[in-house]
């Protein structure tokens, strides 16, 4: 994994938190209490970083779910093209997608404010997931999008985001089977 300074933070507060007790919380379905923790550790920091606002939040808000996703085992696939359009993350995977969208989650990580550029990339994204209410965005603050959104300023509302995944997914067909990671 590339180190930037945003990755560097974060795992430097995931190191400070501990894995053991994360994967902890994870295994108890704590998902809002350790999510909260990350939030409230990280984000003073990501804050003082130079550059876009928007870029810094929704990249650190990748890489975390990207952790937090890989550490609860729930199926996902990351940085994938379908159809010539670029996905973030995708829940459980690009097949559910294309075979089942409404089976299937896009998680989006605004990396802008701006409005227009973000309502075209969710036209494109209907391409492949035409059930809006499973376009999912993450974004560093509130947008006037109609779709289902979290805040990274609002820690209580992202917090929920695992809660939500996990709820999505048991209401599907596949299998409800849960592995949890622990360390040995």
């Amino acid at each position: 994994m590339e180190n930037t300074p945003i990755k560097d933070i974060l795992y430097g507060e995931i190191n400070h938190i501990t894995e053991s007790r994360i994967l902890q919380e994870i295994s108890s379905k704590n998902y809002s209490k350790i999510i909260n923790e990350i939030l409230t550790r990280c984000i003073p920091i990501i804050s003082k970083l130079d550059g876009d606002s928007f870029k810094i939040f929704g990249t650190f808000a990748e890489s975390m779910m990207h952790y937090l996703l890989t550490n609860a085992l729930i199926p996902s696939q990351r940085k994938i093209t379908i159809k010539n359009i670029d996905l973030d993350i995708t829940i459980p995977d690009s097949r559910t997608l294309d075979t089942s969208p409404k089976d299937a989650i896009i998680l989006v990580f605004a990396k802008t404010s701006e409005q227009d550029t973000i309502t075209n990339y969710l036209k494109k994204l209907q391409k492949i997931q035409p059930i809006k209410e499973n376009i999912w965005i993450i974004s560093k603050s509130k947008l006037d999008i109609p779709c289902k959104t979290y805040e990274l300023e609002s820690k209580e509302r992202l917090s929920t985001i695992l809660d939500d995944i996990n709820d999505f997914l048991l209401s599907r067909p596949q299998s409800k089977f849960r592995i949890f990671k622990t360390k040995l």
